[in-house]
């Protein structure tokens, strides 16, 4: 889960609307449909991706490209199912700052550089006590893939590429 940073004293910062939203707006935010496809000749953009490949794995993702998608995140969420995640798209490269408030389960953090390549990766727990710690990237980001605790295999410096259509899995 993303969590803005910017007030002077590093806490989160959570719009009170998003805070006090209807039982009914959550709901239809979680089962917001993905972006379609690229059709032909439409470029293959981070925010219509469909499937992450990190090194040598594949993931197929749910995309967190807006700041609501980005801030809610796997939150709320009891669990992933195998081989998925959650891929946030960010609109310039930061520290983008994430944690763990109101998660049910244990997750990968993998940063992604501008450049496409694995920048770090971190196994993050759900948030118990407050405030919940804010865990910052090694350097400026572009992009941010969350898995199941202990799916990610990788390390830094792997390329990362993703794609539209859904591959056929091997």
């Amino acid at each position: 889960m993303f969590a803005r940073i910017g007030n002077p004293i590093g806490k989160p910062i959570r719009p009170a609307s998003l805070m006090r939203a209807p039982l009914a707006l959550v709901v239809a935010c979680l089962c917001a449909v993905m972006p379609p496809p690229a059709q032909a000749g439409e470029a293959c953009t981070p925010a219509l991706a469909r499937q992450i490949e990190v090194g040598a794995q594949t993931f197929h993702i749910d995309i967190a490209a807006n700041l609501r998608e980005r801030e809610r995140g796997l939150s709320g969420r009891e669990s992933l199912a195998a081989e998925k995640g959650m891929w946030f798209v960010f609109p310039s490269p930061g520290k983008h700052g994430f944690w763990m408030r109101d998660m049910s389960f244990p997750i990968d953090l993998i940063w992604v550089s501008p450049g496409r390549k694995v920048l770090g990766s971190m196994t993050l727990q759900p948030c118990t006590a407050m405030p919940c710690p804010i865990h910052l990237p090694p350097g400026p980001v572009s992009y941010v893939l969350e898995v199941n605790a202990g799916e990610f295999t990788g390390k830094a410096s792997d390329p990362v590429r993703w794609t539209c259509e859904p591959q056929p899995r091997k």
